[in-house]
């Protein structure tokens, strides 16, 4: 028996195979997104198992995010771009990472998950600012996306996660 469905955003990625791997061998139903079905074989090889269902829902398009959350008790938000090299316009990372979580988080809401975790990067918080002189850094600390040394994926991490509280506070509702 099945522990509930889990949505895993971004089934294509690295870290996505091994979440899914996991969930599918604690017992979860898992539903993965990716931006086209024609690299599902990909996922199932990835997560060595074709028991798990795929949606096609893009970051930047409102289609299919509702068919993805239908259902769901929880989701994996893990779908964010990683670059192998620096785009020349940073908006090729920031606006999916953003506009990404902010549908993400709007149909999870909607279709009454649970809890949504997201996952996030050191990027968000070490960049653009003076060392913390040993102090360790806490849920305050946010990177600078103006400072010179915060590249386009700073931005995009660190723009995501602030969006994504902002979304929390003023419109989360029951959702973890």
């Amino acid at each position: 028996m099945s522990k509930g469905l889990v949505t895993v955003t971004g089934a294509t990625g690295y870290l996505a195979g091994f979440a899914v791997r996991k969930l599918l061998a604690e017992g979860w139903t898992v539903r993965g997104t990716l931006r086209s079905l024609a690299r599902a074989e990909e996922v199932y090889s990835a997560c060595g198992s074709r028991d798990i269902e795929l949606v096609e829902a893009d970051l930047l398009s409102d289609t299919g995010w509702a068919q993805a959350m239908a259902g769901a008790s929880h989701v994996l938000h893990m779908a964010s771009p990683v670059p192998v090299a620096e785009p020349s316009d940073p908006d090729e990372l920031i606006r999916p990472a953003r506009e990404g979580v902010l549908r993400a988080l709007a149909a999870a809401r909607d279709a009454g998950v649970k809890r949504l975790v997201m996952t996030s990067s050191v990027a968000a918080i070490c960049y653009g600012h003076a060392p913390l002189n040993g102090e360790a850094f806490t849920e305050a600390d946010w990177s600078n996306p103006d400072s010179p040394d915060s590249y386009a994926y700073v931005q995009s991490k660190t723009l995501a996660e602030r969006a994504a509280r902002a979304f929390m506070a003023r419109e989360g509702g029951d959702m973890e």
